[in-house]
């Protein structure tokens, strides 16, 4: 028997962002949301026990949609995407096996498959070894063929580009292998998300070519490539919602700096304003004028290319941007989410200070993001705040749940990553000076003495878990 509002959700890995955040907001909006077992999925080193998934998927039952990432079922994860050694056929296998495990058609299947990156850094963390020493010759390589054509290159030895070659080759027929599968009704939708990509490369190219064939194969109504991967569960999740859901809401779209919206996203290959666009399209809702919509979305940009935390990088001076915005949300009374992209990886601190001393409608704020991209802040706030208005149409919104949500958003992308965290850090650092920033959002929120623990979950500094 199928339970109304169940969703079962494959995870790319094991990260909060892939784990507890979908978690987060299915607590608020009333979604029994089914997971697998976290400690079969991948991480940093580690791939996900394959056998598990395929049981667990096997053993579903009584849901409505299956969410599920095609990344961690063939590969193990999305680090495992980029580091496998497996052979083509190996893969295609593997691809093809999902028919037989993923059987019940009386649930929609909402896939998403990246199109793998190509970072401007010499680090092999999340790439192969080689990545250590060619990292940054091999994005080169990569925006040069792009730009001009077939590229040899007397920078990288002959037998880590012949790997790497062969490597993105083996990914992408995996996925030109999901497109056929659309044709056999496995999937009600499918995403193709560009990890962090950038205006040139194989990637992009990679990326054109399923558009493409999207296009010819008449696949529009079912199949999209998107900038972005992590926030991408979050943006099927509420698809599936919304297809389900006799309320669905317009939004608005209010950028403070026209000259910002127009610059090209950090990690993406489109303008914020395209990115933006794209996730909402995503979802399907309806865009409508300012003084019209349910929900308006302000978007904060600088004037200039985003900043970047982890880098170092600053933007152009947003205090007049910031000026203007929080006038706009002062006076605002219909619901709100708020999209901080003047700064890849973490927040504006200087808005989030704002906000602190405003005279804001808190309880309008339906949403805030600004984590990692422009994609990724911007499908996590609109799953955020359309889940909530959802609910709160269905009357069955959970209102400290949603608080804990929101919460975690401001430590996260705001405290941790803005204003403490360094490379590094440790988790003891991160429980002391995290405590002050519990205790000014918590008052501020109205949660009580929250019981707030801190955990860096792949021992390093890029991610922050924060349980309750």
């Amino acid at each position: 028997m199928v339970k109304e509002n169940s969703i079962a959700l494959l995870p790319l890995d094991n990260r909060p962002v892939s784990y507890l955040l979908p978690k987060q907001i299915a607590d608020f909006s009333g979604i029994n949301l089914i997971l697998p077992e976290r400690k079969y999925l991948g991480d940093l080193k580690c791939r996900s026990d394959l056998a598990y998934l395929e049981k667990w998927l096997k053993d579903l039952s009584g849901i409505d949609s299956l969410i599920i990432s095609l990344d961690d079922f063939v590969y193990g994860g999305l680090v495992q995407s980029r580091k496998h050694n497996n052979s083509l056929d190996e893969l295609k296998s593997r691809a093809e096996h999902i028919k037989n495990t993923i059987h019940d058609t009386r649930y929609t299947i909402y896939g998403f498959s990246s199109i793998m990156r190509i970072p401007d850094y010499n680090s092999n963390e999340e790439e192969k070894d080689y990545w250590k020493d060619y990292g940054k010759k091999i994005f080169k390589w990569s925006e040069l063929t792009h730009k001009i054509g077939n590229q040899s290159s007397r920078e990288i030895p002959p037998d880590i580009l012949t790997d790497y070659k062969a490597h993105r080759e083996k990914n992408f027929a995996v996925n030109l292998q999901w497109l056929k599968l659309i044709h056999e009704n496995c999937f009600e939708y499918l995403i193709f998300s560009c990890d962090d990509s950038g205006k040139y490369g194989i990637n992009v190219i990679e990326a054109e070519y399923i558009k493409k064939q999207i296009k010819n194969q008449n696949c529009s109504n079912c199949a999209k490539v998107i900038s972005g991967t992590d926030e991408i569960p979050l943006v099927l999740l509420t698809k599936a919602i919304l297809k389900k859901s006799e309320y669905k809401p317009s939004v608005s779209l209010y950028f403070n700096s026209t000259e910002g919206k127009n610059q090209i996203a950090r990690y993406e290959s489109n303008t914020i304003y395209n990115s933006v666009i794209s996730q909402v399209e995503t979802l399907g809702i309806e865009i409508k004028d300012f003084k019209d919509s349910d929900i308006v979305c302000f978007i904060h940009c600088a004037d200039s290319v985003q900043g970047d935390h982890i880098f170092k990088i600053e933007p152009s001076d947003t205090k007049q941007n910031i000026d203007i915005l929080i006038k706009k949300l002062e006076r605002e009374t219909r619901p709100f989410i708020i999209i901080d992209l003047a700064y890849a990886n973490g927040a504006e601190p200087k808005l989030v200070e704002a906000l602190l001393n405003s005279n804001i409608s808190w309880d309008k704020l339906y949403a805030y993001s600004g984590w990692n991209t422009c994609a990724n802040s911007t499908g996590s706030a609109l799953a955020t705040g359309v889940n909530r208005w959802i609910s709160e149409k269905r009357k069955i919104f959970n209102e400290a749940a949603f608080k804990k949500c929101l919460l975690t958003r401001f430590l996260d992308d705001y405290a941790y990553q803005a204003k403490i965290r360094h490379e590094e850090i440790t988790e003891e650092e991160v429980n002391k000076k995290m405590k002050p920033f519990v205790q000014r959002f918590s008052k501020l929120l109205d949660l009580k003495n929250p019981d707030v623990r801190f955990e860096l979950p792949w021992q390093r500094a890029f991610e922050v878990e924060i349980n309750y």
